[in-house]
């Protein structure tokens, strides 16, 4: 208990300055909405449910006041998720009968329409869309998985994820059965232990559980206990859970965490500028009057003198003289008034404040997303070749692993659920090579007569953007030269 507690508290020092960034009172230009306490404030204590290192609805609203951030999250959801969806056999359907041609058929139209019938509001796109849209705000995505009266998957839902909160997972593991392929092909069953954990969301302050995906038990939504007596209208639903992992604690952290102090500052920095307009000092020169005051007319002319109305018009000025304490003579006589002007261009602010330092943060806030410039719309200065070798590198070492990690939650899972065996989904990417590279790729092997019209099919329907179907015939395989000869 007494380590507990030691390391409660070092983990409260440690994150005490990124927490302030992100919650202290700050007065600012545009009042952002009061943010709520914590909903599940008073349910950590007992540990079955587990407190997050920062207030999810916070970070939710954090883009607000960052002028980079969301462009960043746009950018991920747009490239991971946002092309659709495709769809591969996991083994060589030519090579097989036609009997098992017609199940792989089935298996791929099941698996399709899943997917394209998984809700009656939007398609699958929009809905993984706000799902690492959550993801890459606070650090997890929710997605329930809808059942059907078989207790079959049948539709997908997105739950905003701040709103979703993790239970601890269970000590005991449960026996799950689940199918692979063995070494000749054929499939076996198996049967793993897996621990699992529940979720729970509050709606109008009502609790509500959820259990784990591939979880076999029966929940029940308003109790949490596992109870295999619950009616149907009380069972809860299955979540698959999406998170960017992070070693201490499950629900995981966002990429930009270690910029939130860049995030404010960039903030404070535009605030500041904001403010400049409003009270800072504008008044490109001083009118100094000497041993007099100007007439009330004269202060009058010189508070119009601005805008449309003054323009090519001259400005007269009329003063006038003090009284001399002591004069010989005329005891009205007043003293010679001397009117000068000052000027005062070089005390103005010729651009705005802080900018090289607002530019240094936007880059290290997209540098903790791995993005070139050119995915959060500023590029301005560079070449078509820097951008394309820019969009392959982070298609290669950023985007599509991304897609490959969220794909293979749905083939792993999903996919054995729904009895579907050798058929995969997969995210379209986008079409970065170039079509003159790709014809002047492909024009010395046809040239010297080694493709084959099948090789060349892909790739003349890339340049063409239609899909061929393949040549039917021994012929379509052989080279070129040799059908020339024949």
């Amino acid at each position: 208990m007494e380590e507990m507690k030691e390391h409660e508290g070092e983990k409260r020092i440690r994150n005490s300055v990124v927490i302030k960034a992100i919650s202290e009172e700050r007065v600012s230009i545009m009042e952002s909405r009061a943010v709520d306490e914590d909903e599940f404030q008073g349910l950590y204590e007992d540990g079955a449910i587990l407190e997050p290192l920062y207030n999810p609805e916070q970070l939710t609203r954090l883009s607000e006041n960052s002028d980079i951030l969301q462009q960043c999250i746009d950018a991920y959801k747009t490239n991971i998720v946002g092309f659709g969806v495709d769809f591969d056999y996991d083994i060589d359907a030519d090579k097989q009968s036609e009997a098992a041609q017609a199940i792989l058929d089935k298996e791929w139209s099941r698996y399709e329409n899943f997917f394209k019938y998984c809700s009656l509001d939007e398609s699958y796109t929009e809905i993984m869309k706000k799902v690492v849209d959550d993801r890459e705000r606070i650090g997890w995505g929710i997605l329930e998985v809808v059942e059907d009266a078989a207790g079959r998957p049948a539709g997908l839902e997105h739950i905003p994820a701040h709103k979703v909160r993790l239970c601890k997972r269970e000590r005991k593991a449960i026996p799950v059965t689940m199918e692979i392929p063995d070494d000749e092909g054929n499939m076996i069953e198996i049967t793993i232990m897996k621990k699992f954990r529940k979720f729970i969301q509050i709606v109008d302050n009502q609790k509500v559980y959820f259990k784990e995906f591939g979880d076999p038990r029966i929940l029940n939504c308003r109790t949490g206990l596992y109870e295999e007596s619950t009616p149907a209208e009380d069972r809860a639903s299955s979540v698959m859970f999406f998170n960017i992992y992070c070693p201490y604690t499950p629900y995981g952290l966002p990429r930009y965490i270690g910029q939130l102090l860049n995030i404010q500052g960039n903030r404070k920095a535009e605030e500041l500028n904001y403010t400049y307009f409003m009270d800072g000092r504008h008044m490109p020169m001083a009118i100094i009057v000497e041993n007099g005051k100007l007439t009330d007319q004269s202060i009058e002319n010189i508070s119009g003198a601005k805008g449309d109305k003054a323009r090519h018009k001259y400005l007269i000025l009329e003063a006038e003289g003090a009284e001399k304490e002591l004069s010989i003579g005329d005891e009205n006589e007043k003293s010679k008034v001397n009117i000068r002007f000052e000027k005062l261009a070089e005390m103005l602010e010729k651009d705005g404040l802080f900018q090289e330092y607002c530019k240094n943060n936007r880059d290290k806030i997209r540098s903790a997303f791995r993005l070139h410039p050119i995915y959060t719309g500023e590029s301005q200065d560079y070449t078509r070749a820097t951008a394309d070798t820019a969009r392959q590198v982070t298609e290669e070492q950023v985007f599509q692993p991304e897609r490959e990690d969220i794909a293979f939650t749905f083939n792993n899972s999903l996919k054995r659920e729904l009895g579907i065996r050798q058929v995969s989904m997969k995210f379209v990417a986008p079409a970065i090579s170039d079509k003159a590279e790709i014809a002047a790729a492909v024009t010395p092997y046809v040239q010297a007569g080694a493709a084959t019209p099948n090789m060349l099919i892909d790739a003349l329907g890339d340049l063409l953007g239609k899909s061929f179907e393949p040549f039917e015939g021994d012929w379509a395989n052989k080279p070129m030269q040799l059908l020339m000869k024949e």
